[in-house]
């Protein structure tokens, strides 16, 4: 029984001394991984059921917008880290709208995704709609001081 104890804990401190290395995947895979299956491998979405994120972009450009794309369950629900979390949203908005972010553009952060995770959106649809209808009439007012 000694002998067994002894080996047991041989084997603990072996174990306890050896070096554990952060690793980091890299936004890309936790993209693969956590967001695929929904949003599909180039971010075009299922009709119906996930939004294309290709479009995510143009919420960047209307108040509330911005707030909205890491409030959605998705992302503020996702068992990704905040700062996964946020890796992954400037990485899906760099890789599928790279020639449409806004001049101005300022990469979320890890605090971002820590503060929209501590209110949950109630009636996605409804904000999305609202949010779509700001972005329809920015656009016509733009169309109509041509």
């Amino acid at each position: 029984m000694k002998r067994l104890r002894f080996i047991a804990i041989a084997i603990l401190a072996v174990t306890l001394s050896i070096p554990v290395v952060a690793h980091a995947d890299p936004p890309s895979q936790l993209y693969m991984l956590n967001c695929w299956g929904c949003h599909r491998p180039n971010g075009e979405g299922i009709p119906g059921t996930a939004p294309p994120l290709k479009r995510a972009v143009d919420f960047l450009r209307v108040p509330g917008g911005r707030e909205y794309l890491i409030s959605v369950p998705g992302v503020a629900l996702s068992p990704l880290s905040n700062e996964q979390a946020a890796a992954v949203m400037n990485w899906i908005l760099k890789s599928f709208s790279k020639d449409r972010l806004p001049a101005d553009f300022k990469p979320y952060t890890a605090d971002e995704i820590a503060k929209a995770r501590t209110t949950h959106m109630l009636d996605i649809k409804k904000a999305r709609a609202e949010l779509v209808t700001l972005m329809v009439d920015g656009k016509i007012r733009e169309l109509e001081k041509q």
